[in-house]
């Protein structure tokens, strides 16, 4: 029987670090939402002289901020994804139950929470995806039958 420690341990700090992205995402929609930020951003922008000589406009912060939202919600809905996958691949390995099951998973996880975020969540997904190639590649040892 392998024993499946290090897979479980960057499994479960993978899971916790994909989940961070999903906190990062709620609080940018939180932000984006409070009229307070946005006034506070309005008055930023236009007491910037740098940001003056550039002539921004205010559709130009609405363009900006709308990207803000939308990347919010994309944040939480990659974290929440992969901390999904995490799990469930974090239970199928425990006791080795299905370890190349596990395997595809944490590589699954490693690709949605690594290229999704444009390489943001190069740690989450390098964890995965170490994780699931020792999943896969870890085999127990053969014994010989007594007789």
């Amino acid at each position: 029987m392998v024993k499946r420690t290090g897979e479980v341990v960057m499994g479960v700090i993978g899971i916790i670090l994909s989940a961070l992205f999903s906190i990062i995402g709620i609080v940018l929609n939180m932000g984006m939402s409070n009229p307070e930020v946005m006034s506070q951003l309005e008055e930023g922008m236009e007491s910037d002289p740098n940001i003056q000589n550039a002539e921004m406009t205010a559709g130009d912060l609405s363009s900006i901020i709308n990207a803000a939202e939308s990347t919010g919600s994309y944040l939480v809905i990659l974290g929440i994804i992969a901390s999904i996958l995490g799990i469930i691949a974090v239970l199928t390995i425990v006791k080795n139950k299905k370890p190349v099951l596990s395997g595809i998973m944490f590589i699954i996880a490693a690709l949605i929470i690594g290229l999704g975020t444009i390489g943001f969540g190069f740690v989450p997904g390098l964890l995965f995806l170490i994780a699931g190639i020792m999943a896969l590649v870890r085999k127990p040892k053969k014994t010989d039958p007594v007789y």
